[in-house]
């Protein structure tokens, strides 16, 4: 007969709801909010179920480890170095709010990064994905519009969501864009560049948004059939079901991202350009896209470069 699942401890729910108070306090992001309570609620079921009745002040180094090897293992190191990140901050809490001395993360090492290469799309696949939304009609017109704002900006699914009338220069071709940040320091506001196709797209949309009954609304997106604004569930449904139309297979609306930065770079962008234009402070996920397609950008460079056509 197996024995019944056992229950976190409950000093895991006590401690983990003042501490949750304390990120909240101290002005973490929303992302972080939701990110490191759950990683201090899957150590608490990780825990009864192997070493039941160990609670919060309990906890050993060589119990973490092992929970780090199971995450590994079970999931992926980028989720055992998420969910680490979150439950050292709770057991540091602890040690600084007098609750413990001993912190038993000390002495054991952030787990490594994933090295994933990141897919991008093919220009066949990009035209396929136009070519599904080239009617007249308000949804056809802003759908191609969402599709030229992610393949001309490189902006995050957040970002396109969130963009405003008001931040839609056509005469400059360009957008406003309030990109990721936190509860302390706010948004960063950076301008994305559209190519002209993109801002004809644009403007058609427009145009034929005007004639939506709630066209008087801040919001850039709105819905069809009536309905007031997409939200970014809203706006990656449209993603989704645009690229089943093309027949693109495994889409996510961060691959159109990760396409607009290879090719960027395949055209000679440079990388501190590109990190401004994209938002990013740190060259790692230049790197990440890069290697999707660095064998391709390599063998073409050398094509112009081959030795043989010099002899």
């Amino acid at each position: 007969m197996t024995s019944p699942p056992q229950h976190p401890h409950q000093d895991f729910g006590l401690l983990g709801e003042s501490w949750e108070l304390s990120l909240n306090a101290d002005g973490y992001a929303a992302n972080t909010l939701r990110a490191y309570p759950n990683a201090l609620r899957q150590l608490a079921v990780w825990l009864a179920a192997n070493h039941p009745g160990v609670g919060p002040l309990d906890v050993t180094r060589d119990q973490l480890r092992a929970w780090i090897i199971h995450v590994r293992e079970s999931s992926s190191s980028g989720t055992a170095r998420s969910w680490f990140a979150g439950v050292r901050h709770f057991f540091r809490w602890l040690v600084t709010e007098g609750e413990t001395e001993r912190d038993p993360t000390d002495g054991i090492r952030t787990p490594p990064p994933n090295q994933p290469t990141t897919p991008v799309l093919a220009l066949d696949d990009v035209r396929a994905l136009l070519a599904t939304c080239t009617g007249k009609d308000f949804v056809d017109r802003r759908d191609a519009a969402i599709v030229y704002v992610f393949l001309d900006g490189g902006l995050r699914l957040a970002e396109v969501t969130g963009l405003a009338v008001d931040d839609v220069h056509l005469r400059d071709r360009a957008l406003t864009v309030r990109g990721k940040g936190s509860n302390r320091s706010g948004p960063r506001i950076r301008h994305a560049t559209l190519s002209v196709k993109g801002t004809q797209a644009l403007d058609r949309y427009l145009r034929e948004r005007r004639r939506h009954p709630h066209t008087e609304r801040p919001e850039l997106w709105l819905g069809a059939r009536g309905r007031p604004s997409l939200s970014a569930d809203g706006v990656e449904a449209v993603l989704h079901r645009r690229a089943a139309q093309a027949g693109l297979k495994m889409f996510h609306p961060h691959v159109l991202r990760h396409t607009w930065a290879s090719q960027a770079r395949a055209a000679g962008l440079s990388e501190g350009d590109l990190m401004v234009l994209g938002g990013w402070r740190s060259r790692q996920m230049l790197d990440r896209y890069g290697a999707a397609v660095a064998g391709e950008r390599a063998a073409e460079a050398y094509r112009r470069l081959a030795l043989g056509d010099r002899l």
